[in-house]
């Protein structure tokens, strides 16, 4: 990463920031997994912690991992995010998830793991070495919030503090695949789809939960980082 990247990621942080400040979004970020499976638990009953990011299941040091959260003028817990850092220098993505994708299951749900399978695309065959995963998107059902095009900036703050802390070589998600038909990946600015590629067998449910991966290289990053957001948000809605 060069120095004009730092410059310029951490400008468009500070630019992003403002922009959520200005829709009421109050921006909070750790590395402290212990507390923030306890801010989940009380702001997000709807929704558990999600397995990559529990504490109780992962090893999860605060050089590894990064929680984003956003609160309402009230303090209530209206937005989640959160990454982690694989470092894959001696294999690929697909390599590691054929054999670890259990450890990536969505949170909330009895996971039936024979019935569930991933199958890895032309993307987890070149993603290696500082590998970010990205996951926890969340919104509350909010009309303040919802629809108004905060998710592009919210991951573009979680890319650039990525970027700024651990300078990846790869970023990568998975998305359901009914949801990134509505264009959620490209709201968030994933440049990459490996589609069909993870499939959830659900206990007492007929229909498996079928995810793209999504993904993106370092250079993908810096585009994106320069894509023009603000005609994107509409005005504030008044709280």
């Amino acid at each position: 990463m060069t120095i004009q990247d730092v410059y310029d990621g951490s400008r468009y942080l500070t630019e992003t920031l403002n922009t959520l400040k200005s829709h009421h979004l109050h921006i909070e970020v750790g590395d402290d997994f212990e507390t923030y499976a306890q801010i989940v638990k009380a702001g997000r009953p709807e929704q558990p912690l999600g397995p990559p990011f529990d504490p109780e299941k992962q090893f999860l040091p605060a050089a590894r991992g990064v929680w984003i959260i956003g609160r309402n003028a009230k303090g209530d817990l209206v937005h989640t995010q959160a990454m982690r850092l694989l470092d894959l220098y001696d294999q690929t993505l697909a390599r590691f998830l054929r054999s670890r994708f259990g450890e990536f299951p969505p949170g909330g749900m009895r996971i039936d793991g024979d019935g569930s399978w991933f199958r890895s695309g032309p993307g987890a065959d070149k993603i290696t070495g500082r590998t970010v995963y990205h996951g926890e998107m969340w919104m509350k059902d909010d009309p303040a919030y919802r629809g108004r095009g905060l998710i592009d900036q919210l991951a573009r703050f979680s890319f650039l503090t990525a970027m700024l802390h651990w300078q990846p070589d790869f970023v990568f998600g998975f998305i359901l695949r009914s949801v990134a038909r509505r264009g959620l990946a490209e709201r968030e600015g994933y440049m990459h789809c490996d589609p069909y590629c993870l499939s959830w067998k659900v206990e007492g449910r007929n229909e498996p939960l079928d995810c793209n991966m999504v993904w993106m290289a370092m250079e993908d990053l810096r585009h994106v980082m320069h894509v023009p957001m603000k005609q994107m948000v509409p005005a504030p809605v008044e709280v």
